[in-house]
Order: structure tokens, then sequence, then C-alpha cells
């Protein structure tokens, strides 16, 4: 059995030679290397190596790992990774209600929203995200409205 470690440098490296654009093709590759493993597994690994679907330079969409900038300069769960995240990966904040809807480039919402959860921050009771959208849920309609305001402006 290979180990985590192991097994994620594979999928960096997976990624950064081939056009890469879902868990199905990761996984195939992966087993082609003798590596099995679910698909369960390989979210996990995704999120844990803030890799994102983006398109490339020339417009293909393709798994990517998140640039480094955002890890590299703040600690991962800090309320300034989430500040950095929304900068750099989200163009549009609002507040309906008690949640915050923010919407993302193509396939980085997972990403944005477990940088969001990892942050603990205390407006924020969970988020759901897909694709390019994220749901975040408050305690208060003043909580969301005040995390909108904040992003919003971290946007331009």
């Amino acid at each position: 059995m290979i180990s985590k470690q192991k097994r994620q440098e594979m999928i960096l490296d997976i990624i950064q030679h081939q056009t890469i654009s879902n868990q199905e093709d990761l996984l195939a590759q992966l087993n082609g290397r003798g590596v099995e493993t679910t698909q369960t597994t390989i979210s996990r690994d995704i999120r844990a190596l803030n890799i994102v679907r983006q398109k490339d330079s020339v417009g293909q969409l393709r798994y990517q790992q998140l640039q480094e900038t955002t890890v590299e300069k703040t600690e991962k769960g800090s309320t300034t990774a989430v500040d950095e995240a929304i900068k750099e990966y989200a163009y549009f904040a609002k507040s309906v209600a008690f949640m915050t809807i923010v919407k993302t480039t193509d396939g980085s919402g997972n990403v944005v929203a477990g940088i969001i959860d990892d942050a603990n921050l205390p407006e924020v009771v969970a988020t759901l995200a897909g694709f390019n959208t994220i749901y975040v849920t408050s305690t208060t309609a003043q909580s969301a409205e005040q995390l909108a305001n904040h992003w919003a402006a971290l946007i331009g």
C-alpha cells in the first residue's frame, strides 16, 4: 500500500504533466500507476492539496494547484487566508437573509469553502460549495450581511 504523502505527490505530478479535468480521470491515472484508492480519498487529497479546476493558458478546464500565495503568506485556517482566497478567486458576494452567496472562478468553490471552514469564523455556521458557488450560512442576517460587505469590499 502506498503512503498518503506519496499518493499526494503522485497526484501533483499527474496534474502538472497531464490535462486532468475530473476525479474519474485522476483516479484512472493513479490506478494506471498501480495506486488503488477511492474517489472519496481523491476528494480529500484534492482539498488537502488546494487543487481547483481552472482554465489553463489555452482555455481548457483542468486541475491545478491553488497558488501557494494564499497558503504561504498566511496560516491555513486564518481570517487572512480567507481574505486572500476571496480576493484571488471570488468575483461576487451578497447576503440573502442569514446566508452569504459567493461566486468564484470555475472549479474553485470547494477549495475556497474549505478555507472558510478551516478558519472557524464565529459568523459562519457552515458552508455548502459547488463548482463556482458557495453558500455560507451564518447565525444571523446581520452576520451574513457583515461577511458579504467585507468580502465584496475585498473583491472590489
